[in-house]
């Protein structure tokens, strides 16, 4: 099965989650491999956003994004993360996708979270999951 994985790059439990699913003998796409765009949100301004968002390395790794989440078969969000990883589980969802949230005391509940297909509580679990367990 492919499957996308959807996080922050800061996540701690990403690397964990890959490299079980990889394990399970899953197709994993880790969006980590195309390295982090020079920017720093918190300097972001609107006169810069549309230039940003048009830099040849940001439209490259937001296509190869797109196409593995097309092509994924599932998609499983690792919280907690951003609003990049709400929207690619948002596109799941929408798409028809198998979804599988990761979540972790401490995560902000959203009540939106009831749209994906499973919640798990552990990385072990993601597989099962995955394979209707």
């Amino acid at each position: 099965m492919k499957v996308y994985v959807a996080s922050s790059w800061k996540n701690e439990v990403y690397p964990e989650v890959v490299e079980a699913l990889h394990q399970a003998g899953h197709d994993v796409y880790d969006f980590r491999h195309q390295g982090i765009s020079d920017c720093n949100p918190a300097e972001m301004t609107s006169d810069k956003l549309l230039d940003f968002l048009d830099l040849p390395k940001v439209r490259s790794i937001f296509q190869n994004d797109m196409d593995a989440l097309e092509a994924s078969d599932a998609v499983v969000c690792v919280l907690p993360c951003g609003r990049s990883a709400h929207l690619e589980l948002g596109y799941g969802i929408g798409a028809g996708k198998r979804t599988v949230l990761l979540w972790h005391d401490g995560d902000a509940p959203d009540i939106m979270h009831k749209a994906v297909d499973s919640i798990v509580f552990g990385v072990d679990e993601i597989p099962g999951v995955l394979a209707g367990d």
